[in-house]
């Protein structure tokens, strides 16, 4: 009974960490002191944070040449909705972005990277996705965070990505833009050229004395019924000739107008979406409000040397602690097996 009383007591922890309290006290005192100076080892890093709100209209044609009643998505104060951040988001995390910072800021040479040696792109963009993220915070915006052992670097970096961020999607805008333009321009070309021959057209019915067929022919009938009634054979017959000239070639020049003034209508629509076109293509309005820029961190945000310490050291003993009620697990087993044979 007493064997069983004493096996008991040695597996529970209490008594195994009174029993042990020394090596505990040992093992916990240097792995602070060791976590410590690792932690102090660390390069420290800094965070600057850029705040956006994506704005709720995309082209400037929309905002000064739509005519009609007020529409508060065509305004350019208006804030963007939920799927205007979920682009923005989207945009802020493509490899454009990542490729313009490469660039400007020579992070290849920053990061000491040889471009000799084997998967030197992996490594690039995998530092570059471990320092710069973009994310919507919980007030319809978006935050851009960039770490870096640079505050000064960190800050900079995050105010270039806001930047670039209106030329990134005036880009994309612009392909969509110069593409209508041109589809546009070219059905504008083949509608002139479709009004210059119908014009022609209705020069040579003119050329027959065909100019207003409704009025020409209401005064040649008011005309012949007078000659008509006073006798006149000689006026009458030439304003039968008249008359026959009227009805060949009257209708086709009242068709030929009518086909005139409706393309003339369509001309200016198209000449309206040319202008539109024309505007996107070359001009651009912000696609962004800035509610915060970056400025260089005075205080590094990693590591956190307290909770280096504190979750190595609490690891670590009990580490140690699982270590020794294995031993003592193992040191019973062992005794049992002995008393057994014995």
């Amino acid at each position: 009974m007493d064997n069983i009383q004493k096996k008991s007591e040695e597996t529970n922890l209490l008594f195994l960490i009174v029993k042990h309290w020394r090596i505990l006290t040992m093992v916990t005192i240097i792995t602070i002191v060791v976590s410590f100076i690792c932690a102090c080892l660390i390069p420290p890093k800094y965070k600057s944070t850029v705040v956006l709100l994506p704005t709720s209209t995309n082209g400037l044609s929309q905002v000064v040449l739509t005519d009609g009643n007020y529409d508060e998505y065509l305004d350019v104060t208006q804030f963007g909705d939920d799927m205007s951040v979920d682009r923005m988001v989207q945009l802020l995390n493509s490899r454009d972005i990542k490729d313009h910072l490469i660039q400007k800021f020579n992070l290849i040479a920053y990061y000491g990277l040889d471009t000799n040696k084997k998967y030197w792109q992996t490594k690039l963009y995998k530092g570059l996705q471990n320092d710069i993220k973009s994310s919507r915070n919980n007030f319809l915006g978006v935050e851009i965070t960039v770490s870096n052992k640079n505050p000064q670097l960190a800050a900079d970096m995050a105010n270039e990505i806001a930047y670039y961020y209106d030329t990134l999607k005036q880009d994309i805008i612009t392909q969509r833009t110069k593409l209508a333009f041109e589809i546009v321009q070219a059905e504008m070309d083949s509608l002139e050229s479709v009004i210059k021959q119908t014009n022609d057209s209705l020069s040579i019915v003119m050329s027959h004395g065909v100019y207003d067929y409704e009025k020409q022919s209401e005064r040649l009938y008011q005309q012949y019924a007078k000659e008509v009634a006073s006798g006149n054979q000689a006026a009458i017959a030439r304003l039968d000739k008249e008359l026959k000239t009227m009805q060949e070639w009257g209708p086709l020049s009242y068709s030929l107008k009518e086909k005139i003034k409706n393309l003339r209508e369509y001309q200016q629509v198209l000449q309206a979406k040319i202008q539109c076109a024309r505007v996107d293509m070359q001009y651009a309005l912000s696609q962004k409000f800035v509610v915060e820029y970056a400025v260089p961190a005075d205080k590094k945000f990693y590591p956190k040397k307290t909770v280096i310490v504190l979750v190595s050291t609490i690891s670590m003993f009990i580490l140690t602690l699982f270590f020794i009620v294995f031993q003592q697990s193992i040191t019973n087993v062992c005794h049992t097996l002995k008393n057994v044979k014995d």
